[in-house]
């Protein structure tokens, strides 16, 4: 009788375990049926929102349904990813994070959401070199230059980033201490509002993820970028590594993941048609404009974007001794 029960139990755990795995595969092979909507956790105007629309029309050419952004702003991003981490893991809700995600992650884990553990990897859309921007009333020209300024001013230089905790902070605070200069730390909700407090006057300085376009427009003045040599789509601007900071080097980036427990299928079309959109020419160009270089598109890229993030992060951290606040 026992065998009996233990047989009748495991045949239903196997139908049971069977039948997920015939709705999962329709799944994918049905997929997508319906429109996909896509949370970007930032502002409008920011580097992850227009990388994420530089790709969108040529992913929904390859997918055949459309792909609607929605901007989800607050808490660094706590709150957009709070939404998708929730929503159904179908593929259907999507998230755009950046390393200011996994910034966040590491100084308030108690409070934000591990990437790594709560979501798949479907593939990085943008590299990102961080500019150093200043105020165009301060009438410098060069990284060097503002340094010298700074250490004239100790006190009054203020800088913007788009959230405690987020990569913008963190690598000003690495160029702080880098330079041996003092600044004030002043978060946004997003660098359009962080541009437009520069370009006044009332803020000094930000390390940009998406500078060009505020640089095009004369909102901001480029010095430098972290990149380790020149950044081809600002050819114009030095390396803080090649000019005045040599071994200071960083650079950002943005991709696309879904919900854990996303079928492999989905995440494979999806990684597929990122990929795909990412060769477009002029998908390219756009990213290019914006002063970025297109990712891979893989889910192997921005996996292993995430742990390395992760890791420089944390060292940054304990160097500094830098607390934040909840």
């Amino acid at each position: 009788m026992i065998n009996r029960n233990l047989t009748h139990r495991a045949g239903v755990l196997l139908l049971s375990w069977l039948t997920m795995c015939s709705i999962a595969l329709a799944q994918s092979v049905n997929y997508p049926s319906k429109p996909i909507k896509v949370i970007v956790p930032t502002g409008s105007g920011g580097p992850s929102d227009t990388c994420m629309r530089a790709v969108a029309q040529a992913m929904q050419n390859i997918l055949g349904q459309s792909l609607v952004i929605e901007n989800v702003t607050g808490a660094t991003g706590n709150i957009g990813i709070s939404k998708v981490m929730s929503s159904s893991a179908d593929g259907y809700t999507l998230l755009v994070p950046s390393a200011a995600n996994t910034s966040s992650f590491v100084t308030r884990p108690q409070t934000s959401t591990d990437l790594e553990a709560n979501f798949k990897p479907i593939g990085k859309i943008c590299n990102a070199t961080q500019t150093l921007v200043v105020a165009p009333s301060l009438g410098v020209k060069t990284a060097e230059e503002f340094i010298h300024y700074a250490k004239l001013n100790p006190g009054k230089i203020s800088y913007a980033s788009i959230g405690f905790g987020s990569s913008q902070q963190l690598v000003a605070e690495m160029f702080a201490s880098a330079a041996n200069i003092e600044m004030q730390h002043i978060p946004f909700r997003g660098e359009s509002a962080a541009a437009i407090e520069i370009s006044s006057g009332r803020v000094q300085l930000m390390f940009m993820a998406g500078a060009k376009p505020f640089m095009d427009s004369r909102l901001v003045v480029g010095l430098a970028t972290t990149n380790k040599d020149t950044w081809s789509p600002m050819a114009n601007l030095p390396s803080l590594n090649k000019t005045v900071l040599p071994g200071f080097t960083y650079n950002g980036w943005n991709g696309l993941m879904a919900p854990m427990g996303t079928p492999d299928g989905v995440i494979h079309a999806l990684s597929k048609a990122l990929s795909e959109s990412l060769k477009d020419e002029k998908v390219r160009s756009i990213i290019g404009n914006m002063g970025n270089m297109p990712g891979a598109g893989t889910p192997e890229e921005l996996g292993e974007q995430i742990r390395s993030d992760m890791n420089m992060f944390k060292k940054i951290i304990k160097e500094r001794h830098l607390e934040f606040p909840d």
